[in-house]
């Protein structure tokens, strides 16, 4: 099956990237979260897990915000053990962005430690090497 590029969606495929994973990220800070109960410094990293749920919600909505006065809406149509796939609106046409969990996996340990202030890659880093 060949999938239908955009030309309009190519110029903006970095923030639906970026849309994405701050999605997953978010998800995964939330499930997390709920695991700390357990730790010695529980109300400590309780703290920092709501300080960066709500960072990383505001950075998402911003480009949520930023891609809607585009056209552009991304809904997640399907997940299985090897894969997830996106449906991008734009403006009456569509398309679909399959992701590999593993590469979902590794972009989300990128936004992590982004938000541990450790040093990272980003999307622009992997497209130059």
């Amino acid at each position: 099956m060949a999938i239908k590029m955009i030309p309009a969606l190519m110029e903006q495929s970095d923030k639906i990237h970026n849309y994405i994973i701050l999605e997953v990220t978010l998800r995964t800070l939330e499930r997390d979260r709920k695991h700390l109960g357990g730790l010695k410094m529980h109300s400590v990293l309780e703290e920092w897990y709501d300080e960066k749920i709500n960072q990383v919600f505001k950075e998402q909505k911003e480009v949520r915000d930023f891609l809607y006065k585009l056209g552009c809406k991304i809904d997640k149509l399907s997940t299985d053990e090897f894969a997830t796939e996106y449906q991008i609106l734009y403006r009456g046409s569509v398309e679909t962005r399959r992701y590999g969990n593993i590469a979902l996996r590794n972009w989300v340990s990128q936004e992590m430690r982004r938000l541990l202030g450790m040093p990272y890659i980003t999307p622009e880093d992997s497209k130059s090497k």
